[in-house]
């Protein structure tokens, strides 16, 4: 009976012998081709097919598969499409029975890639669905060729397409990797090249060290660092350094959107744990200007992004920002503008959730100057706040509330100012000593649309209030409204005596773009002052008028109007000869403005 079972048990496992072998021939054989296709198929989770010849060598120690004319279709989470087209595909496994694991090589042949990731982060090069697994890194790879390969990558994420050859050195597994390539990115020229550690030295314990250079457009872009995990590009501790003559063109590299500046220089370090990104030790400096702080950002699975900034300046200037720092304004000719032209909300506001501030110790405005700027804001499904902006400006306190619908293009803006205790004399003047002192409040109420300063101011609607409730004028200037030749001669002659200002009202409605006063004087002690007129918001031209009424006794009298034009920057001072008439005496109007009732609220 006993002898019967031996028999019956060694007849069954020399039929599974037997079998087995059978299978592993016939494999070899290539009998068996469509089932190890499907097979390999459901490995790597994507549909497979292979035209040309398979060859199957698995009953050896390193086991080896050579295909050509393979075509490997994109994943079940991407949108149809092919991955690559490859002619020769090698790989050989790992050896059997031994501690190391992955591939030995993995050799790519004249190959078209087709890498592509969407705007919610699904890209067809994961191994897995990311809504069901973060995955992991890519099996252990100790040699690599890629020979006649050209990539194109379209990544919706960070707004980059790329479209050129790429080649790896090879095929001494023992060099340092060396990967190049060279084509167009977002439509520019571009060349890159990435070094790294031998792949035989790569283990699971080990960083992985790597250098990366790239060029395009001017700017170059260099990064070294590690991978504390062998090919998972999750985890990366990275310094980096960027430089050009246009910090917008980093977006050919990066494709993050950024403000045109003249010639800078950019560094900083990256580190990446899975969906959360670090930039620290962030240094920028463009001509006189700088900006250093931090910014996190953490990738959510809906595709949003979530961003925490911290960021300052020692000196901030505007000159250093835009389209005529960069060299590149169509009208370099043109007189400079107070309001800048320089896009402020960039579309990627509408595709993340941010919290942040932005401080600066000076900014300066064309001829002025803001300091101790302090500026915390929110951004939340494209709602842009900023709640409370304060800063010093001309000696006095500013508080400014903003609110931003960038869901809208242009962005839809809403804004309220209180400015007190500026004081006059720190007004861009040629003249010494001041022409004129006092402290001013202002008040602004505006909303409009556009992405720059210059495009919301050109087609603000709102209302400004300006008051200055005491302060001194030169006697020269207030004669001037009424233009008497006396005060002509004052101003001749270089005479500088003050005399007491009362109070002074400015009130404008805001409306497309142009403020019409609609309350305009300054009470001097020897001239009433009104005025009346507009100004252009978009040329950022003034075009007042000021009529003076002398409040005592004025001999010979030219009574004529006092036209202020020029721009916001320049204003020009003339009279209207065609509106004037000469008085021989002229007994004056006195008449003085309710200055209790001027206080603004």
């Amino acid at each position: 009976m006993r002898h019967r079972l031996v028999k019956s048990a060694a007849a069954v496992l020399l039929l599974v012998v037997l079998t087995m072998a059978g299978v592993l021939l016939a494999w070899n054989a290539g009998f068996l081709r469509s089932s190890f296709i499907r097979f390999a198929s459901w490995q790597i989770g994507r549909p497979i097919d292979v035209r040309g010849a398979l060859h199957l060598h698995l009953l050896t120690r390193n086991p080896l598969i050579e295909a050509e004319e393979v075509t490997i279709r994109n994943p079940p989470w991407t949108k149809p499409g092919i991955t690559a087209d490859v002619a020769k595909l090698t790989v050989i496994f790992a050896p059997l029975l031994s501690q190391q694991s992955g591939l030995s090589l993995l050799k790519i042949d004249t190959a078209h890639l087709y890498f592509m990731r969407d705007g919610t982060g699904r890209a067809n090069w994961q191994r897995v669905d990311p809504d069901k697994s973060p995955g992991g890194p890519l099996p252990m790879i100790r040699a690599l060729e890629l020979a006649h390969t050209h990539l194109t990558l379209a990544d919706e994420r960070l707004h980059l397409v790329y479209d050129g050859d790429l080649s790896v050195v090879g095929p001494d597994s023992a060099q340092p990797l060396q990967m190049d390539g060279s084509g167009t990115l977002n439509q520019h020229a571009v060349t890159f090249r990435l070094k790294g550690d031998a792949l035989p030295s790569a283990a699971p314990g080990k960083p992985y060290a790597f250098e990366f250079d790239e060029r395009s457009s001017g700017t170059h872009f260099t990064a070294h660092g590690s991978l504390p995990r062998p090919f998972d590009v999750n985890l990366v501790d990275a310094e980096f350094n960027a430089s050009g003559a246009d910090l917008r063109d980093l977006y050919y590299l990066v494709g993050v959107s950024l403000p045109n500046t003249g010639t800078f220089h950019l560094q900083g370090r990256m580190v990446r744990r899975g969906s959360e990104t670090l930039f620290d030790n962030l240094k920028m400096v463009s001509g006189q200007s700088d900006v250093q702080g931090r910014v996190s950002l953490d990738t959510q699975k809906a595709g949003r992004t979530l961003v925490h900034a911290d960021l300052s300046s020692a000196l901030l200037r505007l000159t250093d920002v835009g389209l005529r720092a960069a060299g590149r304004d169509p009208n370099p000719d043109a007189p400079p503008k107070l309001f800048s032209d320089v896009r402020l909300i960039p579309p990627a506001t509408r595709r993340v959730d941010a919290t942040g501030k932005y401080s600066a110790s000076r900014v300066l405005l064309s001829r002025v100057e803001v300091s101790e700027l302090s500026a915390p804001f929110t951004i939340e499904r494209g709602l842009v706040k900023a709640p409370e902006v304060t800063g010093h400006f001309m000696g006095g306190h500013f508080v400014l509330h903003l609110d931003v619908d960038a869901n809208q293009s242009p962005a839809r803006t809403r804004i309220e100012m209180t400015l007190t205790d500026l004081q006059l004399a720190q007004m861009p003047h040629k003249d010494e000593p001041p022409p004129y002192e006092g402290s001013l409040q202002l008040q602004i109420h505006a909303q409009g649309r556009g992405d720059s300063l210059h495009a919301l101011a050109a087609g603000a609607d709102g209302d400004l209030s300006a008051r200055v409730l005491q302060g001194t004028i030169r006697a020269s200037l207030a004669e001037l409204a009424g233009v008497d030749l006396r005060g002509l001669g004052l101003t001749l002659a270089g005479r500088s005596r003050e005399v007491p200002v009362h109070c002074a009202a400015a009130d404008f409605e805001i409306h497309a773009g142009e403020m019409h006063a609609t309350r305009f004087f300054i009470d001097s002690e020897p001239v009433f002052i009104s005025g009346e007129g507009r100004v252009l918001l978009d040329p950022e031209t003034l075009d007042l008028k000021l009529h003076g009424e002398p409040k005592g006794l004025r001999i010979l009298r030219l009574k004529t109007p006092v036209l202020v034009q020029g721009t916001l920057l320049q204003p020009k001072f003339s009279v209207d000869v065609a509106d004037s008439g000469l008085r021989l005496v002229d007994r004056g109007t006195p008449r003085n403005a309710d200055c209790a009732a001027l206080h603004l609220h």
